[in-house]
């Protein structure tokens, strides 16, 4: 069966995924979903050296991940990431490292970024602060607002009672932007954005699947 890599979004963890795959389970797939850093990415009190870790370690991580997928199967993997892990997804597509990449309303590259007051409003703690040195979960009231907008509010303390900290490099990282070769693309992609999403706006979804849709067709 065909395995499907699956990368949670900042502040989430595999958990994120639960329930998707027994859907993509049904569907004959083989689903590894991953929680990038666990003993760093905590929920309280996240260790010293959480801060240490950059976009790229994230990335790294999950490059191995599909490596020793690819190793145990004998064949790359598919990866779907979500928000920061569609970003992740978008740059082990470039490198080759999986087979098919779904970009589920992923944050974006340099390039393509799209910012506005919703963006703002959700990540609003971190960005008041913006200390790379510091280790940062979303606010809730942030997080309710842009994450859980259209998630049943009687689920809202569950979901963020699960919410991780994260890296202020990470964060710092991704607002600054990275660049992705879309020429080095060379598999299948889907590209989803969501209308309500307020923490990855649509319009730069719009951009990262042009970008990616443009340089097949300018291949061909």
């Amino acid at each position: 069966m065909p395995t499907l890599l699956m990368i949670h979004g900042i502040g989430c963890d595999a958990s994120a995924w639960d329930r998707m795959k027994p859907i993509f389970e049904a569907g004959g797939w083989t689903c590894e979903a991953v929680t990038l850093f666990a003993d760093r990415r905590v929920k309280t009190n996240p260790p010293e050296s959480l801060p240490e870790l950059g976009l790229a370690d994230y990335i790294d991580a999950a490059a191995a991940e599909a490596q020793r997928l690819a190793a145990r199967d004998g064949a790359k993997p598919a990866v779907m990431g979500h928000s920061m892990g569609g970003l992740i997804a978008q740059v082990l597509a470039e490198r080759g490292e999986v087979s098919k990449a779904v970009f589920l309303t992923p944050a974006q590259t340099k390039d393509c970024a799209a910012i506005g007051l919703p963006v703002v409003w959700t990540f609003l703690n971190v960005l008041l602060q913006q200390d790379r040195k510091k280790s940062y979960k979303i606010w809730k009231s942030g997080f309710r607002w842009g994450v859980l907008n259209r998630v049943p509010k009687t689920r809202h303390e569950e979901i963020y009672a699960g919410a991780l900290y994260d890296s202020g490099k990470v964060y710092g990282d991704i607002s600054d932007g990275i660049t992705v070769d879309e020429a080095k693309v060379m598999i299948p992609t889907l590209t989803i954005a969501a209308s309500h999403d307020r923490a990855t706006l649509p319009q730069g979804v719009r951009k990262v699947a042009a970008d990616i849709l443009g340089w097949l067709a300018g291949a061909r």
